[in-house]
């Protein structure tokens, strides 16, 4: 039988969006039984499970193709990048050095080892899995993206900065980048310059709860605490759930000196039932403030 991937896709792709997912299984799983090392069909058959959440599946096809073809570095990778979006990072390691050892030059097997290695918290690998995908395809945004933040997790905040700039130079309206700008200008100090990013960020998507609050206790870094409070509370009113929000904006007020407004904060820090109990059992404002510090310092670390 001769093969035509174009025609065969076009055939899944009917089948499924006229909701018949089941005879585009069925012909994909007769087409590999029929040629066994047709790789798109195989690809198919695995995508189709991917796409409906039956991640386990995907993965158990993607080895049997592998069983039929087993020096195909994408389909190698392919098992690495299902391992990684199946939070089996550790799995996902194995089948992506094969990838490599089969083709060193694949930079998307390069780049789904940094996300395993930074998936578990492997930053030095990571870097060095982000810095061949970019050598070898240099417009992949997300390794620069990925380069970056595991250079500020290795608190190597010049470089993380550079690469962060590279990666705003490819997509210069990237929401994340400018956010994780942000975020390394403050871990270095550079609390101007943190200010502009994450203002640039949120002009690009304000709709970020957790992006205001970074804005707000930046802010606060720099005392301008009437714009830090104005920020933080906007983020609230997009999630007022965050008790650790509510925490920055009482630390707000504290430094103002607004005892009224710090007591408000903390109450409502309490309302997000998301504080231990015992702090209910108090209505001394004073006393709800020592066990809140206690409650800070006991969970400050983990």
């Amino acid at each position: 039988m001769k093969r035509n991937p174009y025609e065969l896709q076009r055939s899944v792709q009917s089948l499924a969006a006229s909701g018949q997912l089941d005879r585009a299984i069925d012909l994909l799983e007769k087409t590999v039984e029929n040629d066994s090392s047709y790789m798109e069909a195989w690809m198919l058959l695995g995508s189709i499970f991917r796409s409906i959440g039956k991640l386990d599946m995907a993965i158990e096809v993607c080895k049997k193709s592998l069983e039929h073809i087993p020096n195909n570095s994408t389909i190698w990778v392919n098992l690495g990048h299902l391992y990684i979006e199946n939070n089996q990072h550790d799995q996902a390691m194995e089948p992506l050095k094969k990838a490599l050892s089969i083709d060193s030059r694949n930079p998307s097997a390069w780049y789904s080892l940094g996300m395993a290695s930074m998936a578990k918290e492997e930053y030095s690998q990571a870097i060095n899995a982000f810095q061949k995908t970019i050598k070898l395809d240099p417009t992949r945004f997300n390794a620069w993206l990925n380069l970056a933040s595991s250079l500020d997790d290795m608190k190597k905040y010049k470089e993380a900065i550079k690469t962060y700039k590279n990666a705003l130079e490819l997509q210069p309206s990237s929401f994340n980048a400018w956010i994780g700008l942000g975020m390394v200008y403050v871990n270095n100090g550079d609390i101007s310059k943190a200010i502009e990013a994450y203002q640039k960020g949120l002009k690009i998507d304000p709709n970020v709860a957790s992006a205001w609050f970074h804005l707000g206790t930046t802010l606060s870094k720099a005392n301008k605490l009437d714009k830090a409070i104005d920020a933080i509370k906007t983020g609230l009113g997009i999630d007022s759930t965050i008790a650790q929000a509510w925490f920055d904006l009482k630390d707000v007020y504290e430094k103002k000196g607004d005892k009224e407004g710090e007591i408000w904060a903390l109450k409502k820090a309490i309302a997000t039932g998301k504080i231990d109990i015992e702090f209910t059992n108090s209505t001394d404002p004073e006393e709800i403030m020592k066990m809140i510090d206690k409650w800070n310092e006991k969970n400050k670390n983990k």
